[in-house]
């Protein structure tokens, strides 16, 4: 089986980063690309039918947004994307994730190339939750420009 780069889809401006950098890594070793969509979970909703319903349009959202994705690396790289939508807590979600597929091999980020924050998820895993990874972290500088990601890939 073909080893799997795993970029976690936002809205985050440098996600281009991360899914440019792990696109050019899954062509150059003849790896996979897959595309995780973790959506919150409806919590404090008076109903549970509320919450399915807000559940689904976050769900329905994350579908579209990873297909617009899915379909821009196709156009761009001539590569097949996996897309994985969660719900549920965003670390605990990649976590079990990563321990069930034996086929992802690297988690590919981007840090925020705007602020000394690097992002929630970046620093939940190499904070206190580093111990429990058992794949590498790629973590891609937002400011980095495609050419300088050319370099690297």
């Amino acid at each position: 089986m073909k080893k799997k780069f795993l970029v976690v889809i936002d809205d985050s401006q440098e996600l281009s980063n991360a899914i440019y950098f792990a696109a050019n890594r899954a062509i150059h070793t003849d790896g996979k690309l897959s595309l995780l969509y973790i959506v919150d979970p409806a919590m404090n909703a008076q109903w549970a039918r509320v919450e399915n319903l807000i559940e689904q349009e976050e769900t329905s959202e994350a579908k579209k947004l990873c297909r617009e994705w899915a379909q821009k690396i196709k156009k761009r790289f001539n590569i097949e994307s996996e897309i994985i939508i969660k719900i549920g807590d965003r670390i605990d979600e990649l976590m079990k994730l990563i321990e069930e597929d034996e086929n992802i091999r690297f988690l590919v980020l981007a840090s925020s190339p705007n602020n000394e924050n690097p992002g929630p998820i970046i620093e939940e895993l190499t904070g206190k939750r580093i111990k429990d990874l058992a794949i590498p972290i790629v973590i891609v500088p937002g400011s980095l420009s495609e050419k300088d990601i050319d370099l690297l890939a």
